[in-house]
């Protein structure tokens, strides 16, 4: 009797929950983080107290709880058997903050190397085969680029790009890369891998990458990689100008600018 007056509850519960949730919702997907969700509210989580504030049956929570389990999201006491939230969870939330704070600290980078070289600064991350520029601040002046906040141009294009492929083992490139083929942005664009080669060889030499161009004409663009604890690359911090202010040493003098607003960056990141 008792277990289907349970029944009938978590029947009564579930109905409810679907009706206000909106449709296209991947159902248990949903009841997954639902579930994590009350870590938000209890220390510990049982399976009947879960069944019940979800309207689900003891079953399914406990699949649900073992799954996650089996993932390092929760972990089960030993002698409570309730279920704590477990290391995965807890790295992922840290990761998170990591990253905001990441973001945070690299946007005041931005700000201050705007100021010194009153140009047009950008934060890329690499994203498969291309660059997606997560902030951008734009120069005080008239003639100047603008922001591509958002945007998200070929890797091997830009001189952020390359500024963090030149950054990654030489094997990881052929797997960017299977066909040896990249695709041209514009006429200055490389359009074979072996040329990017060569070019990621000399921003490895000089320390920082150029573009000339390669992702729009009337851009040119210079990158430093901001590495992470480990050495790999996180990021790329860019500096862009229109073309008619990018000549003689434009790139080697803001590149010397840059670094050392990067290097204070990778020390707050460490």
């Amino acid at each position: 009797m008792e277990d289907e007056m349970d029944a009938s509850h978590a029947q009564d519960a579930q109905e409810d929950a679907a009706a206000r949730r909106p449709s296209g919702l991947i159902g248990a997907v949903d009841n997954v983080l639902r579930l994590l969700r009350l870590f938000e509210h209890h220390e510990v989580l049982r399976v009947n107290q879960v069944a019940r504030d979800m309207g689900l049956s003891r079953s399914t929570v406990h699949r649900m709880l073992t799954t996650l389990g089996h993932h390092g999201f929760v972990e089960q006491d030993e002698f409570s058997r309730g279920y704590r939230p477990g290391p995965s969870l807890v790295d992922l939330g840290l990761a998170v903050f990591r990253n905001f704070d990441f973001r945070t600290a690299a946007h005041a980078a931005l700000t201050r190397l705007r100021d010194l070289t009153d140009e047009t600064v950008h934060l890329g991350v690499l994203r498969g085969t291309d660059m997606l520029f997560l902030d951008g601040i734009e120069s005080r002046r008239v003639l100047r680029t603008g922001s591509r906040l958002g945007w998200t141009l070929p890797a091997h294009a830009t001189a952020a790009g390359k500024a963090i492929l030149a950054a990654l083992p030489e094997e990881e490139l052929g797997t960017l890369y299977p066909t040896g083929q990249l695709e041209a942005a514009t006429p200055h664009t490389v359009t074979s891998l072996e040329v990017l080669r060569k070019q990621l060889a000399e921003t490895r030499e000089l320390g920082y990458a150029v573009n000339t161009a390669e992702s729009e004409t009337d851009v040119s663009a210079v990158a430093l990689a901001v590495r992470g604890k480990d050495g790999r690359p996180r990021a790329a911090i860019t500096v862009t100008a229109p073309r008619s202010r990018a000549v003689g040493t434009w790139a080697a003098t803001t590149a010397a600018t840059a670094r050392p607003v990067i290097e204070n960056l990778e020390k707050q990141m460490h």
